[in-house]
Parts: structure tokens; C-alpha cells; sequence
């Protein structure tokens, strides 16, 4: 606790209750400031947190359709392979008959080799994406959590506002004007005044 807090206590124990009161709307204001503040830094970080998950939503959704992209290559070469095997096989067999197409048709298992190499190629990037599409999606995840987070920290600290400068004037003229006390009459004393109506603040704890 700050001394200019412990000399705001002692002015709220020791005033009148006109100083009380402002000493009161002192503390409040202060209070208040720091709540703004507060409310102020979360708003910023929920605004990166708030780009950093379109970021990462962008890059997952680039990776996904990357990822579609090579299982429909892989799908095709897988599809082809056997039929390339299948037709060299019947180049095979035709040339041991002597058939004449052996002169047409050049026996070269090269191509084949090619798709093999090229299906093994697509199957390792297709792991690779998975992996990476995995820890992108859980980075996705995460700042969504902190986002969430984030909104709940804010809402837990927000503290309306007063819409226009006069409603707040108003209010701490409110804040500021001591209700006076109200006089009765007793049939004895004659007239005099009760202090029963009068406001007082709730007391405040400091830590």
C-alpha cells in the first residue's frame, strides 16, 4: 500500500463527510484508471492474438488443400502403376511369341521405375504434410484457447462507461453534493436532525 493511499485512509476515517466522500471518489477514480488500463493492454492482446489465429487458420487451410492436392497425385500414380506393369507384361508375352508389335514398341521398364519413385516421393511429402498440417493445427488450437481466454479476462474486467460528457459530470456532481440531513421534530427536543439517512460508502479492503 502506498503512503498517498494509507494518508486517503486516514483523511476517510478523520473527515467530515463531505471530505469522505471525496477522499472515496479519489480512491474510486484511481481504481478506475487502473482498471481502464488493464482493460486497455488486454484489448491489445486479444487484437494479436485475434491476427495471430487468422494467420495460423490461413496457413492451415493452405496446407490442407496443398496436402488434398498431392493424395489425389498419389491416388492417381497409385491407379497407373499396375496398369503400366500390366501392359509391359503384355509386351513381354507378345514378344516371346514373335509377334511383329516388338518392333513397334520399345521394351523399357524406365517409366515404370519413374512412377515408383515418384508414388515413394509423394507418400514421404504426404507425411511430411500431415506432420506439419498436425502442429499447425494444434498452434491453430492454442491461440484459439488463449483467445477465449483473452475475452473472458476482458469481460470479467470491463466497466461501463458513461455515454456522454454530461452524464459524467453528473455523476460526480452526484458523487460530490453531500446529501443534506433531514430534520425532524420531536415533541420534547423540538426540532433535530437525524443522520440516520445519510449514505455511507462500503467499506474497502486493501491488500
Amino acid at each position: 500500500m502506498t503512503t498517498e493511499t494509507v494518508d486517503e485512509l486516514d483523511t476517510v476515517k478523520h473527515g467530515d463527510p463531505t471530505t469522505q466522500e471525496k477522499a472515496w471518489l479519489t480512491i474510486l477514480r484511481e481504481t478506475n484508471e487502473k482498471l481502464a488500463k488493464s482493460i486497455e493492454m488486454v484489448e491489445e492482446q486479444l487484437q494479436s492474438i485475434h491476427d495471430e489465429s487468422n494467420e495460423w487458420k490461413t496457413r492451415y487451410e493452405i496446407q490442407k488443400e496443398i496436402n488434398d492436392y498431392f493424395r489425389k497425385s498419389f491416388i492417381i500414380c497409385d491407379q497407373h502403376i499396375p496398369k503400366a506393369k500390366n501392359i509391359l507384361q503384355i509386351v513381354k508375352s507378345t514378344a516371346r511369341r514373335g509377334s511383329t508389335i516388338v518392333n513397334q514398341v520399345e521394351l523399357d521398364e524406365e517409366p515404370i521405375e519413374v512412377l515408383e519413385e515418384y508414388k515413394q516421393y509423394i507418400q514421404r511429402l504426404c507425411k511430411e504434410l500431415e506432420c506439419r498440417i498436425e502442429q499447425e493445427g494444434k498452434a491453430y488450437y492454442w491461440a484459439t484457447d488463449i483467445r477465449k481466454q483473452a475475452l473472458i479476462e476482458l469481460n470479467y474486467t470491463y466497466v461501463p462507461a458513461p455515454s456522454s460528457k454530461f452524464q459524467l459530470e453528473k455523476l460526480n456532481e452526484n458523487i460530490l453534493k453531500p446529501e443534506r440531513p433531514s430534520r425532524i421534530f420531536h415533541p420534547k427536543h423540538g426540532l433535530s436532525r437525524s443522520t440516520n439517512n445519510l449514505k455511507k460508502l462500503p467499506p474497502m479492503h486493501f491488500k
